[in-house]
């Protein structure tokens, strides 16, 4: 009889915290499950501490030859015998209610086909870093987060339907190691759901020989290009880069003639209208958000050609009650900005070791300026 749950590990050398990952996995409350370990050609102890376990649910796949994460997750997906696949991998740890967690949510809804938690970052040896803290209420909301990049599903935190995955091709290779968050667009496309469990049930480990520490720079172009290629199914024929840019608050953005960007965020926000079948009170509760979010990126560099441009084409979206808190807002950043500015001048002048420069007459009036100010001359 098949497991309900499979927990897929892809592992390449990873003796030193292997065995604390599946000794996680096998202290789980919820025990209807088999832990699948592809052994990526590891060189190292991996294999031995994985068969010194000797437990019947895990499961292990070698490859002949190191192929990649991304592949061996392919394959040990195909491989996989539960209806739902967790993720897991070889340097993190799950709290013993995770598995039991997130299956009950995917019992209970059955429109969900993407379910993580909270996450706890630790180093190497287990000292908190921080923590990733998100929830996810309905689809306009994971719709919402993935235009924005704003969704923090943490892949070794992940929980998906096995079919659903496999119907859209699995991970794809080509975008390794953002693999994770192309995929969660692509199921944000076919309108399926995403939640996240409110508890801290995985610890995520931060090192300097994990793959998202060494690629950063590519994780980044590769992330940007899935986001891309997510927007242009939405639009076709946009110039996708440049909202883009907007809904991250990427400064890049004020590069290009704003008029054109606002245009074709417009033209994304139709597309998704229409593509993903968004009702009418759907629609306006994304439209508004957006809005929301378009305010948001140009307050924080109104000085910005094309930023009054986007605030005011922020401000005429939003629901008439909430347009002179807006304008309110958007006055107090023009205020503040003179203010943030001298404060970064002055906090080099200190470093440097010279004279703080004096703040511009507006900014002295701001009551959380002088006392911030202050605290930074006080504490040369």
């Amino acid at each position: 009889m098949s497991p309900r749950v499979t927990v897929l590990m892809a592992v390449h050398n990873g003796e030193q915290y292997v065995r604390q990952s599946i000794q996680s996995i096998l202290g789980q409350t919820f025990e209807d499950f088999e832990l699948l370990v592809v052994d990526d050609a590891s060189t190292d102890g991996t294999a031995a501490i994985v068969e010194s376990f000797g437990d019947g649910r895990i499961r292990v796949l070698r490859n002949e030859r190191n192929v990649g994460q991304v592949p061996s997750l392919n394959r040990g997906l195909r491989e996989s015998r539960g209806p739902y696949v967790a993720r897991i991998d070889a340097d993190d740890t799950s709290k013993p209610t995770r598995l039991q967690r997130q299956v009950e949510v995917l019992d209970a809804q059955q429109h969900v086909a993407l379910v993580g938690t909270w996450v706890d970052a630790v180093d190497e040896r287990g000292r908190r870093l921080g923590s990733l803290r998100q929830v996810l209420d309905d689809y306009v909301d994971f719709l919402y987060r993935t235009l924005v990049m704003q969704v923090y599903i943490s892949h070794p935190a992940a929980m998906y339907r096995r079919d659903e995955v496999l119907a859209l091709g699995g991970y794809d290779e080509e975008a390794a190691p953002s693999e994770d968050k192309d995929l969660w667009r692509k199921l944000a496309l076919e309108r399926r759901e995403a939640r996240i469990v409110a508890e801290p049930l995985v610890l995520y480990r931060v090192h300097a020989e994990q793959l998202s520490q060494t690629q950063t720079e590519r994780q980044l172009r590769l992330d940007a290009e899935s986001q891309d290629r997510f927007l242009a199914q939405l639009a076709p024929g946009v110039a996708v880069t440049a909202v883009r840019q907007l809904l991250a608050g990427d400064p890049a953005a004020w590069e290009r003639d704003a008029h054109e960007t606002v245009r074709d965020l417009g033209a994304v926000l139709a597309g998704a209208r229409t593509r993903l079948r968004l009702d009418d009170d759907e629609a306006r509760r994304l439209a508004e958000r957006i809005a929301a979010r378009m305010l948001e990126v140009a307050s924080a560099q109104p000085w910005k050609s094309g930023a009054r441009l986007v605030a005011a084409e922020a401000i005429a979206r939003l629901p008439e009650h909430r347009r002179e808190a807006a304008r309110r807002s958007l006055a107090a950043a023009f205020v503040r900005a003179p203010a943030r500015a001298a404060l970064r001048r002055s906090a080099k002048m200190l470093a440097a070791g010279g004279k703080a420069l004096p703040l511009h007459e507006r900014a002295r009036r701001i009551p959380l300026v002088r006392r911030l100010y202050s605290r930074a001359i006080g504490n040369r």
